[in-house]
Formats: structure tokens, C-alpha cells, sequence
């Protein structure tokens, strides 16, 4: 009798299962595979900064970003994205692990939150890179509803604990506990813990909806330290960034809210991908 591989196995049940989203991962996979071929024009090791004076274009930021992330970064930093990858912890893009490694190194922020975290993928790579390679102090928060609840455009998983899976990504990699608070970014709750201090970063990554951006955006703006950093994510509809046909430009209200606001209050660093990063000035 003929021996079956158990791996073929398993990929073909996965098909019947659901063909389609299958075949859509596989077909992402091969696309960035591709996108991600080596060039010599990306084989760059600079700081951030650098970075954006190398490649003002946003297209060729983000090739050089996605470009670091295959062949320049740590084998720790994209170990954490893998992870993310597996079951579907997490969105995003490779290019933006590259983002955050390049701007933690350079900047050193110490306080730092996020506005919406799902599961965990932003705070715990902020954690891994200031406590496994830098070395240094930080505090990481996070301010989210935990639980499905989505908007216009977003659904998200149902019957997960989302804080118990948070706080599990923490210990699988012996990081420190992020300090979490259970709410909506306009509720009191995550108000207060906002103004209660000023912040080194902030990363805005809840709600998509205009009204909410917007709130969130003021507020976090008029407690972010003076130098401080904060990014905008799914901000980038309106630029001149073309996304490849595995990424995107975001959303209509995070970017109306880029434009109306954080590009005319604040010093606009760069944007990689989606993710516009501004300065407190």
C-alpha cells in the first residue's frame, strides 16, 4: 500500500475546508515572495531617518522596508512575525516589523502605547526589541475594548479572550507584562490613562471611523512628549503610495484625519506602507 505524506494530506484538507482563503494565502505569499527579491538599490543598513532621505518616495520606502525585512533584520524580529503569522494572530506586513525595529533603535522611546491592539502583535514586538536587544527601560500600554467589537470596516474573531491572549503572547516570550487597559479609547477609563502621563510614542490603530480617529488623534497629540512620536495607522488613501497587491492604503477616516490635521500640526517623518509617522514639534 502506497504511503500518503501527511503534510499533502493536511494542505489538501485545508483546501476543502475553505479553498478559498487558502488559495488567497498562498497566492499573498507567492506575490511577496516575488515583490521581495533581492536588489542592490535596497541593500541598505541605515537608520530611519536615513531611510527617508535615501528613499523619499513612498513606494521605494516601503520596498526598502519590506527589502530590510527579508535580509537585514534580526532573526528575533522576524521570528515574532512569523508567530504572528501562524493561525492568523495578527495583520499587517513584514515591511512594518522593519518600520518599528528601524524606529525604536533610533529614537529609543521608553513610554509607549497603542490605541487599539488586537492581539498583541505592536505591543509585544516593542517589547521584544527594547527588553531582548536594546536593553533598555520601557513601559508598553495597550487600551482596548478586548473584545470583537469591530466598525464599518473591520470584524474580528469571536469566543477568543482576547486579554488572556494577549497576556499569553507576553509569557511565550518571557517579556514583561504590558499594562492594559480594558475600554474604548473614548471612554473614561482610557481618557484618564492617557492624560495621566505624557507619552514617548503613541500608535493609533483603533477604530476606523472618522469621528473616533479624530478624538483619538487630539487627544494622544496634546499628550505626547515634545519630540515624541506618533503613527497613524491605515492613514495613507490620497498619497502618492501605491501599494503592491499584497498591502494597501487604508482607510477613508484615519487618512482624512492625516491630511485634515497631523500633516498641518505636526512634523511628517515618512510614511511606510500605510502607517504615517508624525513628530510632536
Amino acid at each position: 500500500m502506497m504511503k500518503i505524506d501527511t503534510k499533502i494530506v493536511n494542505i489538501f484538507r485545508k483546501l476543502l475546508s475553505n479553498p478559498f482563503h487558502i488559495l488567497k494565502g498562498y497566492a499573498r505569499k507567492l506575490r511577496e515572495k516575488h515583490y521581495g527579491k533581492k536588489h542592490v538599490v535596497y541593500d541598505n543598513d541605515i537608520l530611519f531617518s536615513s531611510a527617508l532621505q535615501a528613499y523619499p518616495n513612498p513606494n521605494d520606502l516601503y520596498a526598502y522596508m519590506h527589502h530590510y525585512f527579508i535580509y537585514r533584520c534580526l532573526d528575533l524580529v522576524r521570528e515574532h512575525r512569523t508567530y504572528f503569522m501562524k493561525e492568523h494572530r495578527g495583520f499587517g506586513e513584514g515591511a512594518f516589523h522593519a518600520m518599528w525595529w528601524l524606529l525604536l533603535s533610533e529614537f529609543r522611546p521608553q513610554r509607549m502605547l497603542e490605541i487599539g491592539i488586537y492581539r498583541g502583535q505592536v505591543i509585544s514586538l516593542w517589547a521584544l526589541i527594547c527588553e531582548k536587544i536594546l536593553k533598555q527601560p520601557y513601559e508598553v500600554h495597550g487600551i482596548s475594548p478586548f473584545t470583537k467589537q469591530g466598525d464599518s470596516v473591520s470584524n474580528y474573531l469571536d469566543g477568543l479572550d482576547y486579554m488572556g491572549d494577549v497576556i499569553g503572547t507576553f509569557r511565550h516570550w518571557n517579556l514583561k507584562e504590558p499594562i492594559l487597559v480594558k475600554a474604548l479609547s473614548t471612554e473614561p477609563p482610557a481618557v484618564d490613562h492617557i492624560k495621566r502621563q505624557e507619552w514617548d510614542l503613541i500608535y493609533i490603530d483603533g477604530s476606523h471611523e472618522y469621528e473616533i480617529v479624530l478624538k483619538d488623534y487630539e487627544l494622544c497629540r496634546s499628550n505626547l512628549k515634545l519630540g515624541g512620536l506618533l503613527v497613524l495607522d491605515d492613514a495613507s488613501i490620497g498619497t502618492s503610495f501605491k501599494p503592491p497587491s499584497f498591502s494597501f492604503a487604508g482607510h477613508s477616516g484615519p487618512s482624512r484625519v492625516a491630511q485634515e490635521y497631523a500633516h498641518k500640526e505636526m512634523k511628517f517623518l515618512g510614511a511606510v506602507g500605510h502607517n504615517n509617522v508624525f513628530q510632536k514639534i
